[in-house]
């Protein structure tokens, strides 16, 4: 009969927990393809997103609020250059209800933008 492996005591847990490396999660998003993206800026003005988008941005739609609990309409960078030629987005407040707009970026310096509604940009949000 095989010896049993008695199971680690409650210290040794403690000290393996301690002892393990605690890195920050790699990515604070994972785009389109599952491409990552970490956290720049929040609560990023009209103007810094037109920016942004400028720049060749790809964006993600949280038409609900729900903070991507229901997932994103994703738009690529074709898309969002039709966004940029119809001008700034705007920013909206509905009730208790505050549109926002994200900015973050990946390790290779693409950017993404989250937009929260209610915002408008275009024909394409709100």
């Amino acid at each position: 009969m095989a010896a049993q492996r008695r199971p680690p005591s409650f210290a040794e847990v403690v000290e393996a927990v301690k002892a393990a490396s605690a890195d920050p999660p790699p990515f604070d998003l994972l785009g389109p393809g599952g491409r990552g993206f970490r956290l720049v800026t929040e609560g990023v003005t009209a103007e810094d997103a037109f920016a942004v988008a400028q720049g060749g941005a790809i964006l993600g739609w949280d038409a609900c609020g729900c903070g991507g609990d229901c997932g994103y309409r994703w738009f690529d960078e074709a898309d969002v250059a039709r966004m940029v030629a119809a001008g700034r987005p705007r920013i909206l407040h509905k009730r208790n209800w505050d549109g926002a707009i994200t900015h973050l970026r990946s390790d290779d310096g693409g950017s993404l933008l989250i937009v929260k509604s209610p915002v408008r940009w275009g024909e394409y949000l709100d």
